[in-house]
């Protein structure tokens, strides 16, 4: 189904392109943590982050080259792992009481993450089988 395909594109491109940017001059300011750095001033991003969002990317343009159920697959870890980031994050900042718009706006791009997900998964995994 090409949302399937479509989604996972998008995302395979976000996540590289997440780590690439973080080399543009400015992107990202230094903090007092070893490997630790804002990008924007705003989003934490550690060194297992950066692993992990290029991996995610990496999985994703070698689902896609390996066709429809194993995109469909790839969409269903990918989409676990950063839902269950997001909710993680999303209940730490009201059990800390970080502001409501704090610690949504912080979590918002693994909101989104999980909302694409869903949304292909939802229109393609009633048309397959997963072996």
């Amino acid at each position: 189904m090409k949302i399937t395909r479509y989604i996972t594109l998008f995302l395979a491109i976000s996540f590289v392109g997440i780590v690439l940017l973080e080399q543009v001059p400015g992107v990202m300011t230094p903090t007092d943590e070893p490997h630790v750095s804002l990008m924007f001033g705003l989003f934490e991003i550690s060194l297992l982050d950066d692993i992990t969002h290029l991996l995610s990317g990496l999985l994703g343009f070698l689902a896609l080259s390996l066709g429809y159920k194993v995109t469909v697959k790839y969409l269903m870890l990918v989409g676990g792992y950063y839902t269950l980031d997001a909710l993680f994050f999303v209940i730490n900042g009201f059990m800390t009481s970080q502001p409501i718009i704090d610690n949504l706006s912080l979590n918002v791009p693994h909101i989104i993450i999980a909302a694409l997900v869903a949304i292909a998964l939802k229109k393609s995994v009633r048309n397959i089988e997963l072996a």
